[in-house]
């Protein structure tokens, strides 16, 4: 990378920076996009169980609405590629390379109806971290073609973009103290095994309704804004142990 693309880069990271809410650091994140030809990203936790409801994990959506319409009714992300290769590896990825692998009809469905959007690239920027399911920042645009030297540096303003919203969903609202009850504890703890609202209902023998009220009151108490928030902020506060 020569110093003028470096430093192209660096203020691009910047603006980031500068961001004072997540909403702030999505703008930022797609005026950077822009800027390579792409228009549309959506940065999400990659749920393992329960894909009906992966949409409840959105922290932010600039896809198309008429695709996000279409991908949701359609039942895609069982069965986008994309989203299986970034539960797998960290590592980032182009459509194209997802293209190259042997998928089945379903994927492959998936990823030609992206293309009546204007969706005829993109680049996937997956976030692996500890006690939390996969995160991804989705790219993508009408740019057909685009040099490696782009990718990487997209990929780096996206990561940083996806972890400086992770840092501000976990500091926003910050009650001093959680006072979780053992039940809630319970629950965040059998939950971030993977365990369905149900499963813990039948584990703890208790009524699926008062698994899920312990569930909203504890994401309440942490000031959490989904319940893979509350799992990742009840680990950083010791309420719960890997």
């Amino acid at each position: 990378m020569t110093q003028k693309k470096l430093l192209n880069l660096l203020q691009l990271v910047e603006t980031v920076d500068e961001a004072g809410d997540v909403d702030e650091v999505v703008s930022a994140l797609c005026r950077s996009l822009e800027l390579y030809g792409f228009d549309a990203c959506l940065i999400t936790n990659l749920p393992m169980r329960r894909r009906d409801h992966w949409h409840e994990h959105i922290l932010a959506n600039r896809w198309p609405e008429e695709w996000f319409i279409r991908y949701n009714a359609s039942g895609h992300y069982r069965h986008d590629p994309c989203v299986t290769r970034c539960c797998q590896s960290a590592a980032p990825f182009t459509w194209s390379d997802v293209r190259q692998e042997s998928l089945e009809d379903a994927a492959i469905k998936v990823m030609e109806e992206a293309h009546e959007f204007g969706l005829l690239q993109g680049i996937c920027v997956p976030l692996h971290t500890p006690f939390a399911p996969p995160a991804v920042v989705s790219i993508a645009g009408e740019n057909s073609e685009i040099a490696q030297q782009a990718i990487s540096s997209l990929s780096i303003i996206a990561r940083h973009a996806l972890e400086t919203i992770l840092r501000f969903l976990l500091s926003t609202n910050e009650p001093p103290q959680s006072h979780l009850s053992r039940r809630e504890r319970e629950v965040l703890q059998w939950i971030a095994e993977g365990k369905t609202a149900w499963e813990v209902s039948r584990i703890l023998s208790l009524s699926e309704h008062t698994v899920l009220t312990h569930q909203r009151n504890a994401k309440q108490k942490l000031g959490a804004a989904n319940t893979v928030h509350a799992v990742v902020k009840a680990f950083l506060r010791h309420e719960i142990h890997p």
